[in-house]
């Protein structure tokens, strides 16, 4: 009798310890949905606000949308005071407190994001425009190192890297991370792949044209061919017209004057006349 009397006992508090078990895991399942579905709120809160603004910039007055961004930060603050183990939301606070202007705050939000989860592109390349903004050239080339790293098919974190590596290129050179031509490569294999990953983006194809001319030694024969090939892909008048004048100047430097002129006259619109006379004035120079 004792033994099935302990036996019996021991079975009850078996199932009621898993019962205990299966209501705390059901409990803590609805805590994170409901902290979910509350971040989720004011994400997108925020979302709507920036939509607004770029369909009509007007839509909101100065005092309102001041109202608005800092009734924004202080929900994302207040769920972190609750919830300081989410590195979403750290992230999302980080990017809000960018726009804001309140860069130091953003940093901090986005290194707590780091150390929560180490493994999030977009941390490692918010982190390291801080660190660029702040003149760090060695910190932020780390960290954008780990974001292209993370994400390589993402183009702007290739795109972000190529302006790293351009502007601080002789800080890279003086402290032997890179030499003069690993600079050039690699600055131009980065926009390369942006402009690769993107192709329809004409900013980063804009982008890789002008890295040809950033180099210590440019190559203008594949800045020409690249230039080419860029405006059979274009459709509009006035892109055309802003790739014939980059090819017109590429065409100087090859020695092609006669060409250049000719094609940089045809350029006729308006907002171009003054690009338009720069290259003219350059390719005189020749």
């Amino acid at each position: 009798m004792i033994l099935r009397f302990s036996v019996r006992r021991s079975l009850c508090c078996s199932l009621i310890a898993i019962a205990t078990i299966a209501n705390a895991q059901t409990t803590e399942a609805e805590a994170e949905a409901f902290a979910s579905e509350r971040l989720l709120t004011i994400a997108k809160k925020e979302e709507k606000i920036y939509q607004r603004i770029a369909e009509d910039p007007d839509f909101y007055s100065n005092e309102d949308l001041e109202r608005r961004i800092r009734e924004l930060a202080h929900s994302y603050s207040t769920y972190l005071s609750d919830h300081p183990d989410d590195p979403e939301a750290y992230i999302l606070y980080g990017k809000l407190l960018r726009r804001m202007g309140r860069s130091n705050e953003a940093f901090t939000a986005f290194l707590q994001a780091d150390e929560l989860d180490p493994k999030v592109a977009v941390v490692k390349q918010q982190i390291g425009t801080f660190l660029a903004e702040a003149g760090k050239a060695k910190g932020a080339l780390t960290f954008y190192l780990q974001a292209v790293e993370l994400e390589p098919t993402v183009a702007l974190y290739h795109f972000g890297l190529g302006e790293l590596l351009l502007t601080f290129g002789q800080d890279y050179i003086d402290t032997g991370i890179y030499t003069r031509d690993a600079i050039d490569r690699e600055m131009l294999k980065s926009f390369k792949t942006a402009a690769s990953l993107a192709p329809e983006n004409f900013d980063d194809q804009m982008r890789l044209g002008e890295a040809y001319y950033d180099q210590a030694s440019p190559d203008w024969k594949a800045a020409l061919v690249h230039w080419s090939n860029l405006k059979r892909d274009t459709q509009t008048g006035l892109q055309m017209e802003i790739i014939d004048l980059h090819r017109a100047r590429v065409m100087s430097r090859l020695g092609r004057y006669e060409e250049a002129k000719a094609l940089a006259g045809t350029v006729e619109n308006p907002a171009l006349q003054m690009s338009k006379q720069q290259v003219l004035d350059e390719i005189s120079q020749y």
